[in-house]
């Protein structure tokens, strides 16, 4: 939303105006506790610095604070769960207004855990009461948001309102509270959601298992310390019904797990290092614009470009979440003590004098993929190049 814009609207369950800054925190308080538990679709602002009613701009520079302030003042308040809060400041027509950005979230209802008192008013917050805004109003400091409201918010908290599948994606991220069971007839490893155990993430494992076979093992071959890699299919439910499928590969005889993760490829000049493109996700033009013909990839046939493949994960993905709920019994990191290959994905005999990426690389949300993948592949190549020099000096 264009914050500037907001001195155009109406008071609403989103939007509240003030002429100048609180003097008493605890009504700031509470107007914070209202808008975190409005029914309103987006985030909620407090504008402070405008007259609505008169369409004029107001003094400011009494009792302001700044967001560190904010932050204190929330953190020792005794809220069950601290409100996402920031402060920002704009300036409309030579006029300073601040604007108190209150972040939607599903972690509604919230309320204090002890009461707090309001001076001004000669009125108290009470602890355990859920406080909210309808329309332009809020909840009286003397009453509570009604029952069914309330109900809502939990609810919504929960995931009750949600379709299976988007409540799947949000308790995966409450990793720590998921119990296991094993089925030794069947071999079936089932973990379950504690607080709603009818969500399951299920795999099977294979009927002869062991840390070296030369005959039964994945066609896709992960190298690491100790024996083959096993594919099967992990399952998510709820109930009876699978939600989703995807391939899950059984590393080190069960020691650890390795969901398939992401794959974007690379293509790099063996002649020219800078000559990079890179196509992230199934993209058909490269971060440079280039299509795969463009670039002439096909080095065995003449062209100039070399392949290579790259592993990476999200942080605080669906999968990334999903993993650390699947190894959380591992001592291992996969992002830190293994190194594989991955057999018939680029990495191969026309790549013999460059350092091939071989592990699972953990990436940031909003990262920018293509540039990553491209300075890990320069890192390579540079650090590659510095072990040679040093192998040559030492036997001279």
């Amino acid at each position: 939303m264009n914050l500037e814009n907001l001195v155009q609207q109406n008071e609403s369950d989103y939007l509240d105006f003030k002429q100048e800054w609180y003097k008493d925190t605890a009504c700031l308080i509470l107007d914070i506790l209202c808008m975190a538990n409005s029914d309103a679709k987006s985030d909620r602002y407090i504008v402070i610095g405008y007259n609505e009613e008169d369409k004029k701009f107001c003094n400011i520079s009494e009792n302001r604070l700044k967001q560190d302030n904010l932050c204190n003042l929330l953190s020792t308040a005794n809220f069950n769960r601290i409100p996402t809060v920031k402060i920002e400041t704009l300036n409309i027509s030579n006029n300073e207004i601040d604007i108190i950005i209150i972040k939607k979230s599903s972690n509604r209802p919230y309320y204090l855990l002890k009461d707090k008192r309001i001076n001004t008013k000669n009125k108290t917050i009470i602890a355990g009461v859920v406080y909210t805004r309808n329309g332009s109003v809020n909840t009286p400091v003397d009453q509570s948001t009604p029952e069914s409201q309330i109900a809502d918010m939990w609810r919504e908290r929960f995931g009750l309102l949600l379709s299976p599948r988007e409540r799947l994606e949000i308790y995966v991220k409450d990793y720590n509270n998921w119990g296991f069971n094993y089925n030794e007839l069947e071999l079936t490893c089932i973990w379950h959601y504690i607080p709603f155990p009818e969500f399951t993430i299920e795999y099977t494992l294979p009927n002869h298992m062991t840390d070296y076979s030369p005959d039964e093992h994945a066609d896709a071959v992960f190298a690491h310390s100790i024996g083959n890699s096993y594919e099967t299919s992990i399952r998510y439910k709820y109930h009876t019904t699978i939600l989703k499928t995807e391939s899950l590969y059984i590393c080190d005889k069960g020691r650890y797990y390795i969901l398939h993760p992401k794959t974007d490829w690379l293509y790099y000049n063996p002649d020219n290092y800078e000559d990079i493109h890179v196509f992230v996700n199934n993209a058909s033009l490269s971060n440079k614009g280039k299509t795969i013909d463009e670039i002439d990839f096909n080095y065995s046939d003449g062209g100039c470009h070399r392949q290579v493949t790259f592993f990476y994960n999200i942080k605080n993905s669906f999968e990334y979440l999903v993993q650390k709920i699947i190894n959380k019994n591992s001592q291992y990191d996969i992002y830190k003590d293994y190194f594989f290959f991955y057999d018939g994905c680029g990495n191969s005999e026309e790549n013999k004098d460059i350092t091939c990426p071989n592990k699972i690389y953990l990436l940031e949300q909003n990262e920018n993929i293509a540039q990553r993948l491209r300075n890990e592949f320069l890192s390579l190549q540079k650090n590659k190049r510095k072990r040679l020099s040093g192998s040559n000096k030492k036997y001279k």
